[in-house]
């Protein structure tokens, strides 16, 4: 079920799969680059602040009014959807989707499922890497996929101890159970929406293991991959009992499995890596240019 909320143009509530966008907005948005899929729950603090900051790095990576973002709001009880509203109105084209409960997968396949540009990001809020964007963007080309892995450079990581703990352990079990090569399958990304569509659109888990499905089924289709290290510092409390979602994790796990055994290994991996000292060299002007704006 989906929360009741007062639509506009340019939000999309998606209420029994249909779409509250106006045709020739979404034809107008088909024509732009890049979508930017942002997953929100309880943001009110940071939300107004950090899209400004996001939005002045936009229009220099992408051009001014060449991108649109599809904020997707699931079951906030604060401020937040409101914000979200205001937002579309902020940045013409951007949509806003409501979800009624809080599921981050969810949040992230709603998102993609509205995007209709050829590239898409998918960010958190409070979390993004300037270098990982601009670098992923030159090279989009070249991949279907870009991961960004906050687990592939220990230097950059800054996650609490627990927190690897937690990562390590998931890792793990990917590598053990489902021949998983890589890293990290959290965390931000830029997709080849044309390319992944078919992908993703299958995909059948939620919470924290949508991307994780999204990444080994892409894996298992040949689809040409790259990880990156980024730079991670945890911002915020958060919002999970270390054992709570070690008993999450856990029956996903489970499941992804039992999804997994019916998705075959196509062919040999397009997986590749790269250091951290490249993807600055890449963009180390861009960033410094941006620093100015005070972007994380």
């Amino acid at each position: 079920m989906l929360r009741d909320f007062p639509r506009r143009e340019g939000t999309t509530d998606i209420r029994a799969g249909a779409s509250a966008v106006p045709c020739e907005l979404l034809d107008d948005a088909a024509e732009l680059p890049v979508s930017v899929v942002i997953p929100l729950y309880n943001e009110e603090r940071i939300i107004q602040e950090n899209l400004e900051n996001l939005s002045r790095f936009f229009d220099r990576l992408f051009g001014p009014r060449n991108w649109l973002l599809i904020l997707v709001d699931n079951g906030s009880t604060d401020r937040t959807p409101k914000l979200a509203k205001s937002a579309t109105e902020r940045w013409p084209l951007s949509r806003a989707i409501y979800l009624a409960e809080p599921n981050y997968g969810a949040a992230l396949k709603a998102g993609l499922t509205s995007a209709t540009t050829k590239w898409v990001y998918m960010l958190d809020i409070e979390q993004w890497d300037l270098p990982f964007m601009a670098w992923a963007w030159k090279h989009r080309n070249s991949y279907d996929l870009f991961i960004a892995s906050k687990r592939a450079d220990p230097v950059i990581n800054e996650q609490r101890p627990y927190r690897r703990l937690l990562s390590c352990g998931l890792n793990g079990l990917l590598q053990l159970f489902l021949e998983f090569t890589g890293t990290d399958t959290h965390g931000p990304k830029l997709l080849n929406n044309v390319s992944l569509r078919s992908i993703s659109s299958v995909c059948r888990l939620d919470r924290g293991q949508f991307d994780t499905e999204l990444v080994l089924r892409a894996m298992r289709a040949q689809k040409r991959i790259v990880e990156v290290p980024v730079a991670y510092r945890e911002t915020r409390p958060h919002r999970n009992w270390m054992l709570k979602k070690i008993f999450w994790n856990v029956l996903a796990v489970r499941r992804l499995i039992r999804v997994m055994e019916n998705v075959p290994i196509t062919g040999h991996m397009r997986y590749c890596r790269f250091p951290r000292e490249d993807v600055l060299a890449e963009s180390e002007a861009f960033v410094r240019s941006s620093k100015e704006y005070n972007v994380v």
